[in-house]
């Protein structure tokens, strides 16, 4: 009779891992004693993530292999994709690797586990607009902190979370300024059965009697085992109408001290190995995001747009990679995208 696996015993990581990731996202060191129970410290944890690793979908396209890769769900690959690809962005911060939203929640998972957070994976589907939700295609975190449940994604992009959400109705949280989010229940278009509600996470760019709450993504609290996810990963890898197969889609968030300083303004002081001490209040605050497609960088802050660079050749795209998320590529994996839908010229 085969071995019955234990998908219970959840892999985490080492204390001397834990450090190399506080090292990566740049957590002052002040703040890395985590207590579990404490809302507040996975609220940090949140926004120092987002902030160093990009949701992004370069794996895809940036490949030796003829053959499209899959998501890397096993925790030492995704430590050693987004950890240790961590070169650093040109200034100076923290930067390298990410994921889509299997891979990088998955991984912020295994770190809230193993920092001893009561958490559990679950799944979503995604508003294609038009009332039209995909499959089970994307994946969130409940964390439970004195009997209140949380909701934690880190990997949907620009639209997605700055903080945990309480799983609450209608309980608005600020995101990226102005924008708001929360949650509702609601009955999705596809229902066939009337008692039907599932969770529906919202989001408004501004506050404004004009501004509607947009659905974003709708998602259960059952939590998914590993199995579902080696099953969503495939699939959305190889659905030949898939937008990821056809396009670079990346962003991360940006926090008010890099925005200081990349404008000259007061930047935060006693830096030291192994985390910036942060001087100012709210200097980690989120304030911005950038994305980034085929050609073109741009960074939002506060609700103001900037281009940061335009893209005609591979070269440049590279230094932009470099510049803004600290990613560079072998000359092989460069080979990869060549002649591509998404390769520019030499």
């Amino acid at each position: 009779m085969a071995a019955v696996r234990n998908f219970a015993a959840r892999p985490t990581y080492t204390s001397a891992q834990l450090a190399r990731y506080f090292d990566h996202v740049r957590l002052p060191s002040a703040h890395r004693s985590i207590d579990p129970r404490n809302l507040s410290h996975l609220y940090r944890l949140q926004r120092y993530q987002l902030a160093t690793v990009p949701w992004e979908n370069l794996s895809k396209h940036y490949n030796k292999s003829v053959t499209p890769v899959t998501a890397l769900l096993g925790h030492n690959d995704l430590f050693d994709k987004i950890v240790g690809s961590g070169r650093g962005r040109e200034d100076g911060a923290g930067g390298g690797r990410g994921g889509g939203c299997l891979e990088n929640n998955a991984f912020f998972g295994h770190v809230l586990r193993s920092l001893g957070f009561e958490v559990y994976p679950g799944g979503g589907r995604v508003n294609m607009g038009g009332g039209a939700y995909t499959g089970w295609e994307h994946m969130v975190n409940f964390i439970t902190i004195d009997k209140h449940k949380y909701i934690s994604d880190v990997g949907f992009g620009a639209k997605g979370q700055v903080h945990p959400l309480l799983l609450h109705e209608e309980h608005e949280s600020p995101n990226v300024a102005p924008a708001r989010a929360r949650l509702v229940k609601a009955r999705l278009p596809g229902h066939t059965d009337p008692s039907q509600r599932i969770w529906v996470y919202q989001m408004r760019n501004d506050t404004s009697a004009e501004s509607d709450w947009e659905d974003i993504y709708a998602f259960t609290e059952t939590e998914f085992l590993p199995q579902d996810f080696e099953a969503m990963t495939v699939g959305t890898t190889f659905r030949r109408n898939s937008f990821f197969a056809y396009s670079i889609a990346m962003c991360r968030m940006v926090m008010a001290s890099e925005v200081a300083a990349t404008h000259g303004t007061a930047a935060p002081a006693n830096q030291e190995v192994g985390g910036s001490e942060q001087a100012e209040a709210g200097s980690d605050e989120i304030v911005g995001v950038i994305t980034m497609t085929e050609r073109e960088c741009k960074r939002r802050v506060r609700g103001a747009t900037e281009v940061l660079g335009t893209f005609e050749k591979e070269d440049q795209r590279a230094d932009a990679l470099k510049r803004w998320f600290g990613i560079e590529f072998s000359e092989g994996e460069r080979r990869g995208v060549a002649g591509t839908v998404v390769g520019l010229a030499d």
